[in-house]
């Protein structure tokens, strides 16, 4: 039975609902040392090791993970290493402004390409994403860029970055790596990049 565009655009709203919490992470960045978030960083992925541990073993059940996520790592777990990469090799207003790049730009980027794309989501999965949701995204994370860091050149750096890997499907020997993981870590090195010219 076919899938209506409006339970689509339901489904992808829960998702990017609860993918938008992300922005919890820099939230607490600005108040809480450095090594206290590392410390929740390294409990929070004890703890997603052992959930995923149970869910391959059919013993829980995440109802966010969409179908092709099921028997693979939940897009969620590169989400919670990528901020943590973050915040382990950046300077801390670039770590901020790449994990609200990737909380707030993937969420508007990926609804976006599901209004795009609610007749047949499951086809461009894996390609690159059409030049409007690139636009999308790009916009969204130059705005994000510039009230974090309050610099033009370094945002529109850090969202050439973002869009990229947004965008564009980075594959290493046939997988391809979760934009989860890419956002936060293009976006701050490009950054980062810019800050020591």
């Amino acid at each position: 039975m076919p899938t209506s565009k409006s339970s689509v655009l339901r489904e992808e709203a829960k998702r990017k609902t609860i993918h938008i919490c992300g922005i919890a992470i820099p939230v607490l960045y600005l108040f809480v040392q450095k090594d206290l978030i590392i410390l929740g960083f390294v409990i929070s992925l004890f703890v997603i090791c052992i959930l995923e541990w149970l869910r391959f073993r059919g013993l829980v059940s995440l109802p966010f993970l969409r179908n092709k996520e099921q028997k693979k790592i939940g897009a969620y777990v590169f989400f919670v290493i990528g901020a943590f990469i973050s915040i382990l090799i950046f300077e801390k207003n670039i770590a901020i402004a790449a994990i609200f790049m990737l909380a707030i730009g993937d969420a508007v980027s990926g609804m976006a390409g599901t209004v795009l794309n609610a007749d047949n989501p499951e086809l461009y999965e894996n390609r690159m994403k059409r030049p409007l949701v690139m636009l999308v995204m790009f916009v969204t994370c130059l705005i994000i860029g510039w009230l974090a860091l309050h610099s033009l050149p370094v945002a529109v750096f850090g969202a050439i970055g973002a869009t990229i890997a947004d965008g564009v499907p980075l594959r290493v020997y046939e997988i391809t790596i979760d934009d989860n993981l890419t956002i936060p870590l293009f976006s701050g090195m490009l950054m980062s990049f810019v800050l020591i010219l």
